[in-house]
């Protein structure tokens, strides 16, 4: 501790700045358990040190004039929640603001606490020595009296450590000042994290337990029952030969590796998936057979789905927590297991059209608000186009507005006509006509868009509304993908539209089981459900409007699933759900 940074800290209006650390054991799929805790102050000096029951209190006020700073905060307030502390009212990650200063530049070192300190000059135990102790504390007790004391150590170092970090830190955290609030917003959002963590996903572990007993079976019946329709697999294995000649017979061009040979990986069949939803089938069971693993879903023993979120792991800011682990990560039909227990029930609370509100809220280009707030911005875009009357609706012009949504979502996507024909099934020149409609009828929203990607082009940093940010560094400009610079800002304000959402829920006292990319998922006793979807509802719409400007609301569409029902996507997945749950009974009954 420096009086320097203590002078600092008290002139931000806080009377003790606590970094915190604990030490825990994490089994997959259960919630923490606390093995000791070390917090020292960087204005006064205290020192608590805690370790066992002595947890069971509270040690310090968690009023807004005490800043509690850690590193991947999330881990600390889960914590907190087990131990039945109170939440921080301000938080302060230097994981995330770490991830945000060098997001797209890399650190050289990784975005953990020890790449941090390397970053900075700091000194810091070596990796070899962080894993032995880690390696300590998840073989769980009995500790002697020696390997307790050298937990605790460990965990002060890394208090120690905290303390270092942010005297390295805090001039760019203070300035502009406007930045250091920027900051506590989003350690607001790691706070609620570890509360969303510990609820976890509610999972019918019978069926899921059934599927694992009978998948080998399962997965010949889907190879039969998808590939009648393609003829690309050999005594159960994809043949590369006979996928190409499908591609031929049915004139979809594939992208290729630099080799010449197909790109066959699921980044690749997903978004062929979207240019030519036939592939959809072909794509979903290879996703399952190559990717799929049904016992690595981390399910605690009372059956919850808990997994870390990774928090700002994208370049959009947007979680991305393992694909094997969560149940929202795998084929789509996997949510299906989802089920909420006895007397309670779910509502998914995902807000409509989000990215087209976000375009033309931030860009400033009223007629594509205006599409968005008539409810339906693919009629109303033909409208504005005079490619329908004033009276058109989604039944009246169907094949039109189709047409429509193809353009209207494959521009946020980047897509050019060739994939934006191929998905709407309309003719290359036709979409060719339909993208300069939209650049006609839109254009401040294509000004601002273009914008964007100058100012990449030109290495500056792009930003969002709330500071997270992209850099471009000098030299790098033609590795960059136009594309994904004209979708950033759409993702990267989607994300903080969640995070201040997800806080705001939290801090309310909803149980929010988990955030999916733009959607909420809720669970409250079933005779509350519709009254707290309602009110999550609006509170993820005031969060719209706090990141969109006055005014400017995105809207949610709310889907409850009350007990004994199970969670259902219709539009994906309920087709290879419904093979998948033909073919266990087949098991079943033939093993009987």
């Amino acid at each position: 501790m420096t009086h320097n940074l203590s002078h600092s800290l008290s002139k931000l209006g806080y009377s003790h700045a606590w970094c915190v650390d604990f030490e825990f054991m994490a089994l997959s799929g259960h919630k923490p358990h606390p093995v000791c805790m070390v917090a020292k102050c960087l204005i006064t000096g205290e020192v608590i040190r805690l370790w066992g029951d002595g947890m069971s209190v509270c040690p310090f006020d968690v009023t807004p004039d005490n800043l509690f700073i850690a590193y991947y905060a999330s881990a600390e307030t889960s914590c907190f929640d087990v131990l039945g502390w109170p939440r921080p009212c301000r938080m302060l990650d230097l994981f995330t603001e770490f991830r945000c200063l060098n997001n797209g530049v890399g650190s050289g070192h990784g975005n953990g606490l020890i790449g941090a300190l390397l970053y900075y000059g700091l000194p810091t135990i070596g990796g070899e020595e962080k894993d032995a102790m880690r390696d300590l504390i998840m073989g769980g007790s009995p500790w002697s009296d020696d390997q307790a004391a050298q937990i605790v150590a460990y965990c002060e170092s890394d208090v120690d450590a905290l303390g270092a970090l942010l005297g390295a830190m805090l001039p760019v955290l203070v300035y502009p000042p406007s930045r250091f609030g920027q900051a506590l917003l989003r350690g607001r959002y790691m706070a609620a994290v570890g509360i969303v963590e510990n609820n976890g996903v509610p999972v019918d572990v019978d069926l899921r337990s059934q599927l694992v007993t009978h998948w080998a079976r399962i997965k010949l019946g889907l190879i039969d029952a998808v590939d009648a329709d393609f003829g690309v697999y050999m005594d159960g294995k994809f043949v590369r030969a006979k996928f190409e000649a499908f591609l031929m017979a049915n004139n979809i061009p594939w992208p290729c590796l630099p080799s010449g040979g197909l790109a066959l990986d699921d980044d690749t069949f997903r978004s062929q998936a979207r240019a030519y939803p036939v592939i959809s089938p072909l794509r979903e069971l290879r996703h399952s057979l190559g990717q799929l693993r049904l016992n690595e879903l981390s399910i605690g023993p009372d059956g919850r789905n808990r997994t870390l979120l990774s928090t700002f792991r994208a370049k959009t800011g947007r979680n991305q927590p393992s694909n094997s682990r969560f149940i929202f990560g795998p084929s789509v039909w996997i949510r299906h297991l989802i089920k909420p227990a006895p007397g309670r029930a779910i509502a998914y609370i995902d807000w409509s059209s989000q990215e087209i509100a976000i375009a033309g809220a931030l860009s400033g280009d009223n007629a594509l608000w205006e599409a968005y707030a008539s409810g339906d911005p693919y009629i109303a875009f033909a409208k504005q186009a005079g490619l329908a009357p004033a009276d058109a609706t989604k039944k009246s012009h169907p094949d039109i507005r189709n047409a429509c949504k193809a353009i209207v979502l494959g521009v946020n996507y980047g897509m050019g006509p060739e994939s934006i024909a191929a998905q709407s099934g309309i003719h290359i020149d036709s979409a060719r006509e339909l993208l300069r409609l939209h650049r006609g009828t839109y254009r401040v929203f294509w000004r601002w868009a273009e914008e964007n990607v100058d100012r990449a082009l030109l290495g500056m940093p792009l930003e969002t509304v709330f500071g997270w940010r992209i850099h471009f560094p000098p030299g790098c400009q033609a590795d960059i993908n136009g594309r994904s610079i004209l979708n950033w800002p759409m993702q990267s304000h989607g994300a903080e539209m969640m995070r201040l959402g997800l806080s705001m829920a939290v801090e309310a006292g909803f149980m929010i089981c988990a955030p999916i990319h733009d959607a909420l998922m809720l669970e409250a006793p079933i005779d509350q459900i519709e009254e707290q979807a309602q009110a999550v509802a609006e509170i993820m719409a005031q969060a719209s409007e706090i990141v969109l400007g006055p005014g400017k609301r995105c809207r949610s569409d709310i889907k409850i699933v009350r007990y004994p029902d199970r969670f259902e996507d219709e539009a994906r997945g309920s087709v290879m759900f419904a093979r998948v749950m033909a073919l266990l009974k087949a098991a079943q009954n033939d093993r009987e």
